[in-house]
C-alpha cells in the first residue's frame, strides 16, 4: 500500500529531477546566448573595422588628389611623391567615432614588375642575388608562367624561400612596368638595361637631396642604351598602392584593404583591390 508519505517522496524526487533538467536547459541556453553574443560582437567589430579601412582609402585618395592639384610643374610633382609619406602622416592612427584607421602609400614604380619586365631586366635583377645560370632559369620561367601574387614567387622554378625573401623588397606584380628613378632602390635601377651604370650616381645624388624632374641622369650623352632606358623609366609614379587598416577600439580584429590606383593626370583611378582580416 502506497502511503501519502511515499507519494510525497516520489513527488520530491520528481521535482528534484525536474530542477536538474531545467538547470541543464538554462545552462545550455545561457551558453548559446553567450556564443551568439560573442558572434554578434565579432561581426560588429569586423563591420566597423571594414568601414574604418574603407574610410582610410577614401581619405588618402582625396588627400593625394588635393596634393596633385597643388603641383604646377614636373619638379613640384616629383618632389611631392618624394615626400608623400610625410604629407600623409596625418592619416596615421586616425580616430573615427569608435574606430581607427592607418593608411600607407607604396610607390609601385619603385619596384620591378615581374610580369611586365623584359627577360633582360629579370636576369639583371635576379643575377644580383644568385648565379647567372639560376637567374636565367628564373627569368625564363616567369616569362612562360606569370604569377598573380607575390606569395607564388617561391613556386617559380629556380626560386626557393631564401631567394624569394631576398628579392621581395624590389618586386611587384601590380605595376605598369615603369621604374621611378626618384624612388627605386639601387638593385632595381641596376637591373634595367641602359640604366645599371648610372644607378650608383642616381642614388648618391638622391641621398644628397636632389629630386629629378627629367631623365637626364639616366642617359648622359656618352652613355649607350639611351632609347632602352627612356622606355623603362620615369620621374614620378604612375601606380600607387594604398594600404589601409581599420579596427574598432577595444577589439583585436583588424581589417586591411589594399588598393592599386593608376595616376591619371591629377586623379587616382582604381585598378584593383582586395581585403582581409588580420
Amino acid at each position: 500500500m502506497v502511503t501519502r508519505r511515499d507519494q510525497r517522496g516520489v513527488a520530491l524526487i520528481f521535482v528534484l529531477w525536474l530542477l536538474v533538467l531545467l538547470g541543464v536547459i538554462m545552462t545550455e541556453v545561457a551558453s548559446r546566448t553567450r556564443a551568439e553574443s560573442a558572434l554578434l560582437t565579432s561581426l560588429r567589430s569586423r563591420t566597423v573595422a571594414r568601414y574604418a579601412a574603407e574610410s582610410g582609402i577614401l581619405a588618402a585618395t582625396v588627400a593625394i588628389e588635393r596634393l596633385l592639384d597643388s603641383t604646377h610643374n614636373p619638379l613640384e610633382r616629383a618632389s611631392l611623391f618624394r615626400q608623400l609619406d610625410a604629407r600623409l602622416a596625418s592619416l596615421t592612427d586616425v580616430e573615427l567615432g569608435g574606430a581607427r584607421f592607418d593608411v600607407a602609400a607604396l610607390d609601385l614604380n619603385a619596384r620591378i614588375d615581374l610580369n611586365r619586365a623584359d627577360i633582360a631586366t629579370l636576369r639583371g635583377l635576379f643575377g644580383q642575388f644568385t648565379s647567372d645560370a639560376r637567374a636565367d632559369t628564373v627569368a625564363a620561367a616567369l616569362k612562360v608562367n606569370p604569377i598573380r601574387r607575390l606569395a607564388e614567387l617561391s613556386r617559380v622554378p629556380g626560386i626557393d624561400d631564401s631567394l624569394a625573401l631576398a628579392v621581395a623588397p624590389y618586386v611587384t606584380v601590380w605595376s605598369d612596368g615603369l621604374v621611378n628613378i626618384n624612388s627605386a632602390p639601387e638593385p632595381v635601377l641596376a637591373a634595367l638595361p641602359g640604366v645599371a651604370a648610372a644607378a650608383p650616381g642616381i642614388v648618391a645624388r638622391r641621398e644628397g637631396g636632389e629630386v629629378f624632374a627629367t631623365l637626364d641622369p639616366v642617359h648622359p650623352p656618352s652613355m649607350p642604351g639611351v632609347v632602352a632606358a627612356a622606355l623603362l623609366v620615369s620621374t614620378v609614379p604612375s601606380r600607387l598602392m594604398l594600404v589601409s587598416r581599420g579596427w574598432q577600439d577595444g577589439h583585436p580584429l583588424t581589417h586591411e584593404i589594399q588598393a592599386v590606383f593608376a595616376i591619371v593626370g591629377r586623379r587616382l583611378v582604381l585598378q584593383s583591390s582586395w581585403e582581409r582580416d588580420l
